[in-house]
């Protein structure tokens, strides 16, 4: 598997760190009593990392929501936010903020 398609623990971290919420991360799984994992960190991103992949992809980490709904609302002001295939066909490791949108 090439690069491109490898989805890890470091490869999240990094996401986390780009985003500023690797500290948050942490406190969370303290506060829950989670150990760091694959299966912890998706789940992070699943309720807590709400970023248009386009957003994320052009560095813009500043653009980060509360929730889904409002990412959403975000992507329906934006339309050109919602451009995400090309990247994830060419980027499939950014599939990760894909989850819960379809």
């Amino acid at each position: 598997m090439d690069a491109i398609n490898n989805v890890d623990l470091d490869t999240l971290k990094d996401y986390l760190t780009k985003l500023n919420k690797l500290k948050a991360y942490n406190d969370y799984l303290q506060k829950h009593g989670k150990k760091d994992s694959i299966t912890s960190i998706k789940n992070y991103f699943n309720t807590k990392i709400f970023i248009s992949i386009r957003d994320f992809h052009e560095g813009n980490y500043d653009i980060l929501h509360d929730t889904r709904a409002e990412l959403i609302e975000h992507i329906q002001q934006h339309p050109d936010r919602k451009e995400y295939k090309n990247i994830v066909k060419d980027e499939r490791r950014y599939k990760i903020f894909l989850r819960l949108l379809r």
